[in-house]
């Protein structure tokens, strides 16, 4: 690493900064290594995957290198790209309660209710739509606004030394796509 080269300032202010630089620098190497493990082994639960060791050679197989790099729902890549066409179309609500996997599901459900040709079945999609969506109040009192757009550029200004707080704050919020978000629903389907 190319900050370990750096010498060790003598300031305590600096030293204590240069610290908790390095710490975030591996906190975010062994995310990117979680976050790869997690790619490779798709079809074993989340929550047992915890190692962030370097990936086994079975690991790596399973990448694919040949093919594209990922795969993303329409859902996880407006959840990467708060400033996208599809996330434009969202709303960022607060449900600290609800694992992000448990809020996409519930606004795919929802999305796939709305989209289909059943009137009662997308008189209850839109109301599992709506109650995700009155959310929003809470994000826009504690952040001062409820689109994804500043969101993105928030995360994008903040420096890389001061995100930790930055994800602490923001636990919690979660991004509801409306139906408006994709052009087609096969998106959803």
């Amino acid at each position: 690493m190319r900050l370990k080269k750096h010498p060790v300032p003598e300031n305590a202010d600096e030293k204590k900064k240069h610290t908790r630089t390095l710490q975030d620098a591996e906190r975010s190497l062994a995310q990117a290594r979680l976050s790869a493990r997690r790619l490779a082994l798709r079809h074993v639960e989340k929550s047992q995957i915890v190692t962030t060791d370097a990936l086994s050679e079975n690991e790596s197989e399973l990448l694919q290198p040949e093919g594209p790099p990922f795969h993303l729902c329409a859902f996880c890549h407006a959840w990467h790209c708060l400033n996208g066409y599809a996330a434009a179309q969202g709303v960022m609500v607060w449900l600290p309660d609800l694992h992000p996997a448990s809020v996409v599901a519930l606004n795919a459900r929802a999305l796939k209710e709305i989209f289909s040709d059943e009137r009662k079945r997308v008189r209850q999609g839109r109301a599992v739509l709506n109650a995700l969506v009155q959310n929003r109040l809470a994000v826009e009192e504690k952040f001062r606004t409820w689109r994804p757009a500043d969101f993105a550029d928030a995360l994008r200004r903040w420096p890389p030394a001061q995100r930790k707080t930055l994800r602490e704050k923001m636990d919690g919020v979660a991004l509801i796509l409306l139906p408006d978000s994709f052009p087609d629903k096969k998106y959803v389907m």
